[in-house]
């Protein structure tokens, strides 16, 4: 199971960075450079299965999801942090519980 745990985490880190790499021309640069390096935090603490790492660079891209929306459509859209922050919750419990 903590192969499955590791894959849907690193697929995870990878569609948060083909994301911000999406909206390149939508999103301010240096928010782009900050979800990428987050999202590349996820991935390396996958890889080096070091789940407090993996936990802190996940809450990290979480907040910046605010900043996204925010940048995006002047306002945050709850409904979709809170998909995200579900997904996070889970993400999290099955790193520290495979690992």
């Amino acid at each position: 199971m903590s192969y499955l745990t590791i894959f849907l985490t690193i697929i995870y880190g990878v569609t948060m960075i083909s994301a911000s790499l999406l909206l390149i021309t939508s999103l301010p640069i240096w928010l782009i450079m900050i979800n990428v390096l987050l999202a590349l935090g996820i991935i390396a603490g996958c890889i080096l299965k070091i789940p407090l790492l993996t936990t802190i660079f996940l809450v990290a891209l979480l907040l910046t999801a605010l900043a996204n929306g925010f940048s995006l459509q002047h306002q945050i859209t709850w409904s979709h942090w809170f998909i995200r922050l579900i997904l996070t919750i889970i993400l999290i419990c099955l790193n520290f519980k495979y690992f």
